[in-house]
């Protein structure tokens, strides 16, 4: 579950050691996860580049020490490419519950599709949902609260 930093890198691995029967369902229209979500001005890496790559698959050209989030998100959509990865990602596929039955796992998905799978990898990330803060009055605020995972909402 997920196609972004995790999910990637998981497949990646799965095919180095000649795995190929495996799928990878992404709820959204793209790979990329926050690095596809987020686009806002001033986007940049908060670690250095060099330690945001995988280390199967290094990219000597990063623009700079800390790069912009589009130059990342690139650098996850050329591995997908180099490992043959789309043939493997379903977009637009979420995940909506997963059960463990008889020694299977048994996934529900938002197309109505019902999959059985040997093993379940959980590459679901934490910066994609809003981590609104709980603030005395918040409620009755009528501006725009900016949240964790870069976007903003109405706070009322």
């Amino acid at each position: 579950m997920g196609a972004g930093m995790s999910g990637i890198c998981m497949a990646a691995k799965l095919k180095l050691v000649g795995i190929s029967n495996f799928r990878v369902l992404e709820k959204a229209t793209d790979i990329g996860g926050t690095w596809r979500d987020n686009r806002y001005p001033g986007l940049h890496c908060d670690v250095p580049s060099a330690f945001y790559q995988y280390s199967f698959h290094h990219n000597p050209n990063w623009s700079r020490w800390l790069s912009p989030g589009k130059e990342i998100y690139n650098y996850f959509s050329a591995v997908v490419q180099h490992y043959g990865l789309r043939e493997h990602i379903e977009l637009g596929v979420e995940v909506t519950r997963a059960e463990f039955v008889n020694g299977v796992w048994r996934v529900h998905d938002s197309v109505g599709a019902v999959r059985e799978a040997d093993f379940l990898i959980a590459a679901t990330g934490v910066l994609h949902h809003p981590l609104r803060p709980e603030i005395p009055g918040l409620d009755d605020f009528a501006g725009l609260c900016f949240t964790l995972h870069g976007g903003t909402t109405r706070c009322v």
